[in-house]
């Protein structure tokens, strides 16, 4: 792959150009440079806007920007010319050095000789600047620009070429003043016109321009509500799509204004949210997949639906609540009745139909021609599982909002285990166990039927599903449950893994079928007889213990009286399974030990395994850990304070304080992650907030040990690994805490500083290239350019960041000046509020795959599963999936569209099946990759943050080339950042598949 061309090598900066420009003033450098001249192809202008992304020269900008206006406005070349000069126009808008007004005011000179490409060039370029900074809200544009603007808008909206008028029509709103609640009125009117445009795109441009207004809080007139449903019929797929979604924003808007219907002579009132509810769901049978897709995901938004539009959903016939009566003497005259002049009171009106005999002169009409009907059902026997998938969601969140209607779900929801998409299956499983958290749900014999086929699935997750799902089930009769008993016998003989999740589900068996389990179901069970003794059954077979685990969980008195029934042998081995299965066994299980058994009830009473004594352990640990907690507090206190006494800069007494400061935190923070577990386990909130200022305190122990080693060069190696931790622990907290206030970013930023200090210092620049030392100190100034501006927003003094800025001369920083900012560095508190942090995290659900060695042929990609439950992570985008090889490399995807699925607000469930890994090996080299989850976090200084991150020491022969291909790469640009405590790694065995050789081939 060749590299990319800078911007010297591009063209861009000639000689004449750049010494001009050398002479001048900063400040009025774009004024006083020499003339220019436009691109004259657009290999030449495509050209610099790549080479542009790799450089930070102020000079080149300047020029580059001054040539692109030029370009903009010169009529005599090519469109494709001035498109892409349009285009390098507002890639330099990015810059802090170019003046966004005198670019837009460039930009709308050019509008009115330019042809129709190009305008839609610029008019798509303003738009980007606007989304980007805001340039018609916050820059000021002067008057005369903006009636030429506008003036160039309004005449384009009537042109007859249909690019044009989408691009203007998605700029008009921005350019209009609007307030925060309504669109301005003659902007809603012009825009509204054009929902009904000639061209779709047009269309589409128009409710997309209405929409995205909505989304900025724009309050959306009711009126509009009657051409949204008209747009839904629309036969552009994209404008239907559009469509839909504003008539669920107009209803949530507007959720009791009454909607007349008439027919027939007879009008009937409903409300806004109803007839919504029910515009949309006629939307279920569009012809289009992903309109049929967006309207089972919409339905899911509407809450506090009227119940006999929802149960309407699940039935294919209009129900009788949905009809009204119109008497037919006003239609025909001698009307005398339906059954006037009929031998039997049978109709002489029926024609037959497919579907049965039509009665037409019934005295009822359907409210709604089809409306709700069916659309639930349809949406689950759609032939394509996105549709599926979208209607279980949303019938999930309707059931959470409404009991009657999650009684009537269970039995569509049951009946997608047989889908034929292991995805579908598993998303109707979570459905309902979502249902079943909050009512148990009561099982039919025929729904158990489904279950317990399903439950021999050959996916380990679909059977840990259904077992999720028994879990929050009732059944009706104690045959059911033998039957289910039976199932899970059959389970345990042949996937032992199962044990613990079967464990589970029969301890909540227990507790909800305590009726069920009486004396004869028990000897059944047990294989107790009634004349002759019994058998004592072995301590260790698993099909005993769990039938233990039933028994005992039923209510305390149904124990009591099932005393009588069981044999002592049971009793007797209740400590040990107790002890062994921890967690299935109630607490109170002494007590329903007979009084001849003492000895029994002593053993089950021991004071570390009842529950109530666990409870006041685990709290006294909180308050442990509390106190651990505040000592850190005070330590971390105590070392951001303590560069303020005179005395320790002076002889040796620096080293022994930084040592006892740095020896006092490990000590503090050892004692705390001993009790860390068990806070998580009572305050989750609380936990994430002191987790973040344990982490940062471990960041100030290794900046106490890198200051320790600042003077001794012969550390260089553990120098550079500290500032690596530094870093690379600085970005993940920022990365991975949620709630950070102003002052807590400030001083991660700070302590980033100190790391880029640390390894400049660590490194004798004298030795490299001059031009790539002028490059690194050029970083490092603008980092601490970038601190000032911080502290001086929060008001905050600095005294080692003011002595470090009196150091920097121009682009450069005294050696003397960063190695007395290193040893006199000081770190800022970080004490964020507690209770208000969220920290990010990644749970792996370690699939059947993952537990075996993989064969696959070495010759071809190898695709691995990842399956992961992400919580607090704010943006999806930022996800990714990471491995590492065994070349000590990690490389890093990013999760196709579909795999994140959202659960809750910042809780996602990721599912790809295809992870690709491509491993250069050959048949027999067996070896093992390790799968993880990270974020992506933008690193504040680029280039230089990831050769910290790395721990990587410049090579003396490092040139400046290198450094510009090193830019070029977008891994230098972000740093990784792991949410996931333990990846998990699956064994590979690369082996060469041969097909077999055929009778004929052998022959």
């Amino acid at each position: 792959m060749p590299n990319k061309r800078t911007l010297s090598e591009a063209g861009i900066v000639s000689e004449s150009a750049s010494n001009a420009s050398a002479n001048v003033n900063t400040d009025n450098r774009a004024d006083n440079s020499g003339p220019v001249e436009p691109y004259t192809s657009y290999f030449e202008a495509h050209s610099v806007l790549v080479a542009l992304k790799n450089t930070y020269s102020e000079d080149s900008v300047l020029i580059a920007g001054r040539r692109a206006l030029l370009t903009a406005k010169t009529t005599t070349l090519p469109g494709a010319v001035q498109q892409v000069a349009v285009r390098l126009v507002a890639q330099l808008c990015a810059h802090p050095v170019i003046d966004s007004v005198r670019a837009i005011c460039g930009l709308v000179d050019a509008l009115n000789a330019a042809d129709e490409s190009v305008r839609c060039e610029i008019y798509q370029t303003l738009a980007t600047l606007h989304e980007l900074k805001g340039i018609f809200a916050s820059v000021p544009i002067p008057a005369e620009t903006k009636i030429v603007l506008d003036a160039a808008i309004l005449s384009d909206l009537n042109h007859s070429q249909h690019r044009l008028r989408c691009s203007s029509l998605a700029i008009l709103p921005m350019v209009k003043p609007q307030d925060r609640h309504a669109i301005a009125v003659d902007v809603f009117d012009i825009v509204c016109k054009y929902t009904t445009d000639a061209h779709p795109k047009v269309r589409q441009t128009a409710l997309c321009a209405i929409l995205r207004e909505y989304m900025m809080g724009v309050e959306l007139p009711v009126e509009m509500y009657d051409e949204c449903v008209v747009a839904t019929k629309d036969d552009f797929e994209q404008v239907r799509l559009v469509a839909v979604e504003l008539i669920w924003a107009i209803s949530s808007a507007y959720p009791e204004y009454p909607v007349v219907i008439q027919k027939y002579k007879v009008s009937d009132s409903i409300r806004l949210l109803d007839d919504a509810f029910v515009k949309i769901c006629d939307m279920v049978n569009d012809s289009s997949v992903v309109v049929r897709q967006r309207a089972c995901t919409i339905l899911g938004r509407f809450k506090n639906v009227d119940n006999k539009f929802l149960s309407q959903t699940f039935s294919k016939q209009v129900m009788s609540n949905l009809r009204r009566f119109v008497p037919r003497g006003g239609h025909s005259s001698g009307y005398r009745g339906r059954n006037t002049g009929v031998r039997g009171g049978k109709s002489r009106g029926f024609i037959p139909t497919p579907q049965g005999d039509a009665d037409v002169e019934s005295e009822e009409f359907r409210l709604l021609d089809s409306g709700a009907a069916g659309a639930f059902v349809h949406g689950l026997e759609d032939e394509y599982q996105e549709v599926r998938d979208a209607a279980i969601e949303s019938i999930t969140e309707l059931s959470i909002a409404s009991t009657g209607f999650a009684a009537k779900s269970v039995d569509f929801l049951v009946d997608m285990f047989n889908d034929s998409s292991d995805r579908v299956r598993l998303c109707a499983i979570r459905a309902l166990v979502a249902i079943g958290e909050r009512a148990l749900i009561r099982l039919t014999d025929e729904q158990l039927s489904i279950a317990l086929s399903a439950m021999k699935d050959s996916s380990h997750i679909m059977r840990e599903g259904i077992y999720a799902f028994l879990a929050v089930s009732t059944l009706t009769k104690s045959d059911c449950l033998a039957q289910l008993m039976a199932a899970f016998k059959v389970s345990l003989d042949k996937h032992s893994e199962d044990q613990m999740p079967i464990y589970r589900v029969l301890e909540a068996l227990g507790r909800n079928h305590s009726e069920m389990i009486d004396s004869a179901f028990v000897r059944s069970l047990l294989g107790i007889s009634e004349h002759y003794l019994s058998r004592e059954a072995r301590i260790d077979d698993i099909i005993y213990a769990g039938n233990v685990i039933l028994i005992f969980n039923t209510s305390r008195t149904n124990r009591q009286r099932l005393a009588s029934v069981l044999p002592d042998y049971v009793y007797n081995h209740l400590p040990y399974l107790r002890d062994k299965y921890r967690d299935c066994l109630p607490g109170n299980v002494a007590e329903s030990v007979p009084e001849r058994l003492g000895f029994v009830r002593q053993m089950l009473e021991r004071p570390h395994v009842d529950k109530s004594v666990a409870r006041l352990s685990l709290e006294a640990c909180q308050r442990l850990a509390s106190a651990s907690f505040a000592s850190i507090q005070e330590a971390l206190t105590l070392v951001c304070i303590a560069h303020n006494n005179p005395l320790l800069f002076a002889g040796d007494g620096r080293s022994s304080r930084v040592e006892s400061s740095e020896a006092t935190l490990k000590r503090h923070i050892k004692g705390f992650d001993q009790l860390g577990q068990d806070i998580k386990e009572i305050d989750m909130s609380v936990h994430h907030s002191r987790q973040a200022v344990v982490h940062y305190a471990r960041i100030v122990s290794d900046m106490l040990r890198a200051q320790q080693l600042a003077d001794n060069m012969l550390q260089r190696s553990a120098i550079l690994e500290l500032t690596s931790s530094i870093m690379y622990g600085s970005y993940e907290i920022e990365a991975r805490t949620l709630g950070l206030d102003l002052d807590s970013r400030l001083s991660l930023v700070y302590t980033r500083l100190f790391a880029h200090a640390c390894w400049i210092n660590a490194h004798q620049m004298s030795q490299y290239d001059p031009r790539l030392v002028e490059k690194i100190h050029e970083v490092f100034v603008q980092r601490i350019r970038r601190m000032e501006s911080l502290a001086q927003g929060r008001s905050a003094s600095i005294s080692e960041l003011i002595s470090l800025a009196q150091h920097v001369r121009e682009h450069t920083v005294a050696q003397q000046g960063i190695q007395q900012f290193v040893v006199r560095f000081k770190p800022l508190l970080f004490a964020p509020a507690t209770g208000r942090c969220q920290r990010a995290s990644a749970r792996i659900s370690k699939t059947a795959v993952a537990r075996r060695t993989i064969e696959f042929n070495h010759l071809f990609p190898l695709n691995l599963q990842m399956h992961a439950s992400l919580a607090w992570v704010a943006h999806q985008h930022n996800v990714l999936v990471t491995v590492s090889l065994p070349t000590q490399t990690v490389v890093s995807f990013r999760p196709p569209v579909g795999t994140l699925k959202p659960l809750s607000p910042m809780h996602w469930q990721l599912e790809w099946d295809s992870v690709p890994v491509s491993l250069p090996l050959g048949s027999g080299e067996s070896t093992a990759v390790t799968l993880s989850v990270a974020l992506q976090q933008r690193a504040d200084s680029p280039w230089s943050d990831a050769f910290i991150v790395r721990s990587d020491s410049v090579p003396v022969t490092y040139k400046l080339e290198a450094y510009y291909k090193a830019m070029a790469g977008n891994a230098m640009r972000y740093v990784n950042v792991k949410i996931v405590d333990e990846g998990y790694s699956v064994s590979l065995n690369p082996v060469e598949f041969r097909p077999v050789s055929s009778a004929h081939t052998r022959a």
